[in-house]
């Protein structure tokens, strides 16, 4: 690949980066000064700067009001990828589908949440146990099976914490239909079959013309792992998760709640 035999400065033409845990500290605060001067740098490189999240379009929207030369977002694990004026991607769950799923889950897990993320609002039956934070769109209503909108993205929070036996009962009982991983606040995402983080970056590099091999990613969490392990040259944040530490190339020197993205970049990138 490119990476390994050329020039890191100039074979990289894409940095993407998760969030939660990753680029933004504990507290859900970024160096914002600090990336703006980096995004400005990395443009006069011709390097296009993509944030890689599970979270919705609106509260990415709100979270990044301060950082507006980000190139481009890829939400809901990588089911919808936009800029500024452009829908890039979109992959939606069939309403049949959805509708199955959350009877099932009513019924068959140990249920403390549920949400469903759409194009035009997040749907719930309550606001009791949601990460308010991380949905600023919520809408409640009574029976989320009447729910008039095209779903992204179901979210689940289990009564205990065993998320990653979750994951595993979810992929075996609905096979190729959907795709299950730990998100970055203690739940679940339930996507369409074929969309992870990476699936959304190899859309991305289409449009944009480029391989994933000239792609540079940082990540905490197992929704991390298919883009990490694509990249060209993947970086697992220090305070990352086991199985993501195996999986990425390297390690950062500094964990997410001391700039290790910022940090290896600027490094990186001599910025």
């Amino acid at each position: 690949m490119l990476i390994r035999g050329g020039n890191i400065l100039t074979d990289i033409k894409l940095i993407a980066t998760d969030i939660d845990g990753t680029l933004f500290d504990n507290e859900h605060n970024y160096d914002v000064k600090r990336l703006n001067n980096y995004l400005n740098k990395l443009r006069q490189k011709g390097i296009k700067f993509a944030v890689a999240s599970g979270n919705n379009r609106d509260h990415l929207e709100k979270i990044f009001q301060a950082s507006p030369d980000i190139d481009v977002f890829i939400a809901e694990n990588g089911s919808q990828i936009y800029n500024d004026n452009e829908t890039l991607y979109e992959k939606t769950l069939p309403t049949e589908l959805v509708n199955d799923m959350i009877q099932t889950f009513n019924r068959d897990l140990d249920l403390k949440a549920l949400s469903l993320s759409g194009k035009k609002a997040s749907y719930s039956n309550t606001a009791e146990n949601q990460p308010l934070y991380h949905i600023n769109n919520l809408v409640c209503v009574d029976d989320l099976t009447k729910v008039d909108d095209e779903i992204f993205k179901l979210n689940i929070q289990l009564e205990h914490e065993d998320l990653d036996a979750g994951v595993q009962l979810l992929n075996d009982k609905y096979g190729s239909k959907i795709y299950a991983a730990v998100s970055g606040f203690g739940s679940i995402d339930i996507m369409s079959a074929n969309v992870n983080k990476s699936l959304g970056l190899q859309h991305l590099c289409e449009k944009l013309n480029i391989s994933l091999d000239n792609v540079m990613s940082f990540g905490d969490n197992t929704n991390d792992l298919e883009m990490l392990q694509e990249s060209g040259l993947s970086f697992a944040m220090k305070n990352a998760k086991p199985q993501i530490l195996k999986a990425a190339d390297r390690i950062t020197k500094d964990d997410n709640n001391h700039d290790g993205v910022l940090n290896t970049i600027g490094e990186f990138f001599q910025l």
